[in-house]
């Protein structure tokens, strides 16, 4: 295989002149150009990828520092990989590969191979942020933390998502209403809260005291939705509306309700907050408001490679809350009294 300094040699020039050429970072005589494009020719000179990304200062790869936790459900790995693909499909018009990272901490201590990093899974009080802040690479977050620390973020605008659920229930007359959540996913109880969980925690509970609805917002491990509701009940004895955070929990919250001899809507109304373009199997009748996860993490690669480009960092894009009414809500019913 020729190297760089085969090609100098037969066309009678330095090897940093052919390197310039090839980049384009000096002008050259026209003769010179094209007695090295004609000797790369004749060669078979391939510049190696790795030695241009270094010369350049560029590797067109963009990271997605994302944790996949073994052993989740089905549903949320379908959500994870949507995700993926989202930043794939929008990376590579623009001429970048993804790179998909772990949770970060080690990768984060030495040089990061890749021009520009979109991160998800981002808590409230994130540690992680003051050091990507120091990263020389553009950083978009996908998840609104307390303080930024001058990065950019797009997110779902949670709190709106809790007031357009909780409001649309309270426009039909429920009075009492919880918020079906997923389990922490650490079982640390002082562990720093994921931003998304504590914004839809914190806009529920405001939105309950405008609307003078009597909430609660419990979280629930998979197999123990029985449990779940028997806790809610033993605060929430009127209770006709369910507010679904966790959306892999639907299906065993309606076979627990039907197994308790309710139905939905007619005793207990469900509003879900999932993809709308991802319909929940089994219940593709669901009032949601959509999760548009897709569409936050290619507004995230979209933002870091116009970063890359010169745009200014520091911009927050929240997206709307947008309802979709199914047939899963209706007025309130006799709720799960006996």
């Amino acid at each position: 295989m020729a190297t760089i300094r085969d090609v100098a040699a037969d066309a009678g020039v330095a090897p940093s002149t052919v390197s310039n050429v090839l980049s384009g970072r000096k002008r050259f005589p026209d003769a010179t150009v094209a007695r090295v494009l004609a000797s790369v020719e004749r060669l078979g000179y391939r510049p190696s990828p790795a030695a241009r990304a270094l010369a350049l200062g560029r590797t067109n790869v963009l990271g997605l520092l994302a944790s996949y936790r073994p052993g989740s459900r089905e549903a949320d790995v379908d959500v994870f990989m949507r995700f993926v693909r989202a930043a794939m499909y929008t990376a590579q018009p623009r001429g970048y590969d993804v790179l998909l990272m772990g949770r970060g901490d080690d990768e984060l201590a030495g040089d990061v191979l890749a021009d520009a990093l979109v991160v998800m899974d981002v808590r409230l009080h994130d540690a992680r942020l003051p050091v990507l802040a120091a990263l020389p690479q553009p950083v978009v977050l996908v998840g609104w933390p307390a303080q930024t620390h001058g990065l950019s973020a797009v997110d779902l605008d949670f709190a709106d998502a809790a007031r357009t659920m909780l409001g649309h229930v309270a426009d039909l007359g429920h009075r009492e209403v919880a918020v079906l959540a997923g389990p922490e996913d650490s079982a640390d109880p002082d562990a720093d809260e994921l931003s998304f969980r504590h914004r839809f925690r914190t806009g529920f509970a405001r939105a309950c005291d405008d609307r003078g609805v009597r909430g609660r917002f419990g979280a629930c491990a998979r197999g123990d939705v029985a449990a779940w509701l028997d806790a809610t009940l033993a605060d929430l004895p009127g209770l006709t509306a369910v507010l679904v955070l966790d959306v892999a929990a639907v299906d065993e919250l309606v076979t627990e309700l039907h197994r308790r001899g309710r139905s939905v809507p007619r005793d207990v109304s469900l509003v879900a907050l999932s993809p709308v373009e991802q319909p929940v199997a089994g219940h593709p009748d669901l009032t949601l408001v959509d999760l548009p996860g897709r569409a936050m993490v290619a507004r995230a690669v979209e933002r870091a490679l116009d970063e890359l480009a010169g745009a200014a960092a520091g911009a927050v894009d929240l997206l709307p809350a947008v309802l979709h009414p199914g047939a899963t809500t209706a007025a309130p019913g006799r709720g799960l009294r006996d």
